[in-house]
């Protein structure tokens, strides 16, 4: 029996590829395009470089199909997910806080049916001075405290 014949991948032109992508990247940085053009070129260049990545530096080329799925079964999945979820974070703009938080176990002040808040507040009573700490008792034998 003989042994598959592999085929050495081109280490330098996959270097070169990766460079050019890295300095279009920066290119595209440097060129101020809007705001979404700039995003989406990056993302997909920044894919291009990692599959050139996993495919030559990680001999994912070389596997069967079967693996090439379970490698890109996520990034597909990433992908709807993120897009799924975009409408939230978009169109979901802030809540504004209530006006008088309540906290558990406290009860909303009683109002009148229209939902005011009874006419008269209680008017409050001033706080009783502290009380003095215990004094410790003097000793059983009679000695010093």
């Amino acid at each position: 029996m003989e042994a598959a014949e592999h085929k050495e991948p081109n280490y330098w032109g996959v270097f070169g590829a990766l460079l050019i992508l890295t300095l279009a990247e920066v290119g595209v940085f440097y060129m101020h395009l809007p705001r979404l053009v700039m995003v989406l070129s990056l993302v997909i260049m920044a894919l291009a470089k990692a599959g050139l990545v996993a495919a030559y530096f990680m001999h994912l080329a070389l596997e069967k199909r079967t693996l090439a799925l379970i490698v890109i079964s996520p990034l597909v999945l990433s992908g709807v997910i993120i897009i799924g979820l975009t409408p939230d974070s978009v169109f979901n703009y802030p809540r504004q806080p209530p006006e008088k938080w309540v906290l558990p176990g406290e009860e909303e002040p009683k109002g009148e049916p229209g939902g005011e808040p009874s006419a008269a507040p209680a008017q409050e009573q001033p706080a009783p001075p502290p009380a003095q700490p215990p004094q410790p008792a003097a000793p059983a034998d009679g000695g010093p405290a």
